[in-house]
């Protein structure tokens, strides 16, 4: 039983699986190492502006967000719950302000 392992059959197999495995991990390793390295943190900015479109503060708001998707869905939730107030996302990319989202929120 345990001779049916030392066949040549077995061996060319494990010697291919190798190849393959290795194969793969040097193929798919520096993509995904690559990718780690250049995460950078975003930061999206809730901007709140009146009807006559003055930016203006609103307390006990989050303007703050790490996620665009978040920022969108909280624009739209306070959208509902202040309706006379216009709300834009602003993301900051190397100290220069670019407004993403203004209208349709």
């Amino acid at each position: 039983m345990v001779n049916d392992l030392r066949t040549p059959g077995f061996y060319i197999i494990a010697i291919l699986g190798t190849i393959v495995t290795a194969g793969f991990f040097l193929a798919f390793f520096p993509t995904l190492f690559k990718k780690r390295i250049h995460s950078k943190s975003v930061m999206y900015s809730l901007v709140v502006s009146d009807v006559y479109g003055n930016k203006t503060p609103l307390p006990g708001i989050r303007t703050t967000f790490q996620n665009k998707d978040v920022a969108l869905s909280f624009a739209k939730f306070y959208k509902k719950q202040f309706p006379l107030y216009n709300f834009g996302i602003i993301h900051e990319v190397n100290g220069i302000e670019k407004l993403l989202i203004a209208k349709h929120i």
